[in-house]
């Protein structure tokens, strides 16, 4: 099977399950090339790059869909509204031990005419479905995306995103995420602190960018196990 990393028998390995972690995402979890719009394979995709560094007794679950945003339904690409997604998804997958979700930049496209407030609002009405019992009890981290650079001006995606408007709207998303994360007791982190855009587009993780933010999620990880 291509791109298998390992063997497992009945999701154990030697006896004990694995630890299961769902990243839900948007293309830059999926794995979006900048420009040419194809997928980046399994040794380039952050989540991928993840479970190689967390090793066999972890099974990282892949969720990223392309133009999904928190809580907007687009007129444009059908079936990206996070929030209708969420519970179903959870269901598919559990039992999970950590859930990662990674969204925002969809969410700053000039036709939702959302400010960094409703964008935060939509990623508080996510947490309140992880935050309940009936549907996920488990750890949950956050991670703000990674800002829309000043090259959007010369990307394909000029208009979509308002030009800098939406790379504006892109850089105060990790203060608002992190206030929710401290509100609802869960982890955060911020990939702009680890990885930036392609020039390509403005928008999506270049191969470096891939690497660099699956080796932060991986010492994130790491430091949230430390502290349970």
């Amino acid at each position: 099977m291509s791109g298998l990393l390992f063997s497992i028998d009945n999701g154990k390995v030697e006896g004990k399950m694995l630890k299961n972690i769902m990243c839900f995402g948007d293309s830059n979890t999926h794995g979006f090339i900048a420009a040419s719009g194809e997928r980046y394979d399994e040794n380039t995709r952050w989540t991928r790059l993840l479970q190689r560094h967390l090793g066999i007794e972890y099974y990282v679950i892949e969720e990223g869909l392309n133009g999904r945003t928190t809580v907007y339904d687009d007129t444009e690409i059908k079936n990206t509204n996070g929030k209708l997604y969420l519970e179903v998804c959870i269901a598919t997958h559990k039992p999970l031990d950590l859930v990662i979700i990674m969204l925002g930049t969809n969410d700053t496209k000039e036709r939702f005419n959302a400010s960094p407030k409703d964008i935060a609002n939509g990623m508080e009405q996510l947490i309140k479905i992880l935050r309940d019992p009936n549907i996920y009890n488990n750890e949950i981290l956050i991670i703000s995306p990674i800002h829309i650079s000043d090259k959007i001006l010369d990307s394909p995606y000029c208009e979509s995103f308002g030009g800098l408007a939406g790379a504006e709207k892109s850089r105060k998303l990790a203060a608002e995420y992190k206030e929710l994360a401290k509100k609802y007791n869960c982890h955060f982190m911020d990939a702009a602190n680890y990885a930036k855009a392609d020039d390509k587009d403005a928008i999506h993780l270049d191969k470096e960018g891939h690497r660099a933010l699956a080796q932060a999620v991986y010492q994130k990880i790491k430091e949230i196990e430390k502290s349970l």
